[in-house]
């Protein structure tokens, strides 16, 4: 096994592998992103291509390439392996017997169910009868044979069981293919399966790696309903957590540095085959800040083309709150008339690049729209306008409220300050957007004072001699206290001869400490001149010095309450002793 990973970490560097993941920018040696682990604003998430590690500072979660995929899947060892052979070419013939000391995963079935029963329905759209009449309505829609096949759209026939058989033929066991939603059950203790998609133009939901987890099934027929049928969640599925087509659209999403926000699978689907692959969907679910963490890694720009009806504006609207949340910029297209991305393709080819490239700031198109619904020469008008704004500026920068508060103010023609009065007194309701999901970041992982203090003299090893002499041994917890006392043992016997660490004594537990807290230094303090250093560690050294009495003086402080509820003068005498002390030093 050791071989097949050493050769797989030979092939894949660690930027590309978390690149696909996460939007990563150079930083000194380093590269750095939002962690994909926890919802933030500021970066935590590190990664050295010089050590082919990552490390997020705000959750804990650190290690190689193999770790990163089992964290950021959710996967175990034996998948992250077969993943990573996949992007580094590499064929693993005997992959089940990394899966000796795991078991199966029930996963694998579900992704084996899926994909049996994608190769179905496109076997029936090429392949039968009903099929042709299904490509003659595609067709009809403006889609290409090629992009058919490249979005691997299919069609399920108008039979009672015609998938279900071939699925348990092939040793899909019968809870799965429930489950999956692929098929259903009646009659007496659910004996009788019939299939769940009928007469439906079927579209693979296609999750980030590229695996088919879900099917969205169009009606063919006037009084089929509903008109969208989707696959149940399931433990492959979470409709929340999948945008459709971001695996054919990732690629472009981060060349163009934008992605595209539309509402449905032909809105995805026509764009692409126009040219303007940048294109996702949400899949007939209300967007999530799951889905936004998926967009983040890629881009931080944002177009929104949904339908031009109310719901449509409702869910820009909402979507603008959830991305201002994560900084990402949002504009919208205003250009399309009553038509959706599909039919305008299909009507004007060639045009909607250029239409996505005018799209406009989406609060400029805001304001517009509500100073036109409104007639803001009276009272009613401008208060309902200032019920619609409020809750926009409210959640907005410093910098970005001084611009739109200008902005509404002159279309309004209210007085600037009044209008900041009205913001500062406005509350958010408990169920807007920018409340919803938004949760705040905790950092429980977070580096200590005591880490940052040996991260500095781990990176930089002149800089012991300034610490030595100010804390010792028992300020640190285990492994860090491992860690400084092997550096004390270098520093006493080396001295002026001391460049660099040996950390070849060190346990491969340590090392990885010893890795993280280097990278942290790295991070934060590569760009500092050896005076500067010498600073903070003062200022580090001394705040731990202080932060330690702190908590020595609590400690006698609770010692001599006890001794004087016991009665025992002479401990009580020892403790008063001891607090004097620590006062006065």
């Amino acid at each position: 096994m050791g071989d097949i990973v050493n050769d797989i970490k030979t092939r894949l560097d660690i930027v590309q592998v978390i690149s696909q993941y996460v939007q990563l920018k150079k930083a000194g040696r380093n590269y750095k992103g939002l962690s994909p682990f926890n919802s933030e604003k500021t970066p935590s998430f590190v990664v050295s291509p010089e050590k082919q590690i990552f490390h997020c500072f705000s959750s804990g979660k650190g290690g190689d390439i193999f770790t990163f995929i089992q964290e950021f899947e959710g996967v175990s060892f034996p998948e992250a392996l077969q993943i990573l052979a996949d992007q580094s070419g590499i064929k693993i013939s005997n992959i089940d017997k990394f899966y000796k000391k795991e078991a199966k995963s029930e996963k694998d079935e579900y992704y084996k169910a899926h994909d049996l029963a994608c190769e179905f329905f496109e076997k029936q759209l090429w392949d039968s009868k009903e099929g042709e009449k299904v490509l003659e309505y595609l067709h009809k829609r403006g889609v290409t044979d090629e992009t058919i096949k490249s979005f691997r759209v299919g069609f399920s026939p108008d039979e009672y069981d015609a998938l279900y058989p071939i699925l348990n033929k092939k040793g899909i066991a019968k809870k799965v293919i429930l489950n999956s939603g692929l098929a259903a059950s009646k009659g007496i203790g659910g004996d009788q399966i019939y299939d769940k998609f009928r007469s439906r133009l079927m579209f693979p939901i296609i999750d980030y790696m590229g695996r088919i987890c879900g099917f969205g099934g169009r009606a063919l027929k006037k009084d089929q309903d509903p008109k969208y049928l989707n696959s149940p969640e399931n433990p492959i599925y979470n409709k929340s957590k999948v945008l459709y087509g971001l695996y054919e659209a990732k690629q472009s999403i981060k060349e163009k540095d934008q992605v595209v926000f539309v509402e449905g699978y032909f809105d995805v689907i026509m764009p692409h085959q126009d040219g303007v692959k940048n294109v996702v969907a949400t899949s007939g679910t209300a967007l999530s800040s799951d889905q936004i963490r998926l967009i983040k890694r890629l881009t931080s720009n944002v177009v929104t083309c949904f339908d031009s009806d109310s719901a449509g504006f409702e869910a820009t609207k909402r979507g603008y709150f959830l991305f201002n949340e994560q900084g990402i910029t949002v504009k919208t297209l205003s250009g399309l008339g009553v038509k959706d991305p599909a039919d305008f393709v299909k009507e004007r080819p060639g045009e909607f690049a250029g239409i996505v490239a005018k799209a406009t700031d989406f609060l400029g198109f805001y304001i517009d729209k509500l100073v036109t619904e409104n007639d803001i020469s009276g009272f009613e008008g401008r208060n309902n306008v200032l019920k619609e704004v409020l809750p926009v500026i409210k959640v907005m920068s410093p910098a970005m409220k001084d611009f739109y508060v200008r902005e509404f103010a002159s279309k309004l023609k209210l007085n600037e300050r009044a209008f900041y009065d009205e913001i500062n007194s406005f509350a958010l309701p408990k169920d807007h957007p920018a409340k919803e999901e938004s949760g705040a970041n905790q950092y429980a992982n977070k580096i200590t004072t005591e880490e940052i203090i040996l991260a500095l003299a781990l990176k930089y090893p002149n800089l012991y001699k300034e610490i030595g002499g100010v804390i010792d041994e028992n300020c640190f917890k285990e492994t860090e206290k491992t860690i400084y006392k092997g550096l004390a043992n270098q520093y006493n016997s080396l001295r002026m001869d001391l460049n660099e660490w040996d950390f070849s004594d060190f346990s491969a537990e340590v090392k990885e400490k010893i890795d993280v807290l280097c990278l942290y230094a790295e991070d934060n303090y590569d760009e500092f001149g050896h005076e500067i250093l010498e600073l903070e560690i003062a200022k580090l050294t001394g705040k731990l010095t202080k932060e330690r009495r702190k908590k020595q003086l609590a400690d006698v402080e609770e010692s001599i309450l006890k001794a004087e509820k016991d009665g025992d003068k002479e401990k009580l005498m020892k403790f008063l002793k001891d607090q004097q002390e620590l006062i006065s030093n």
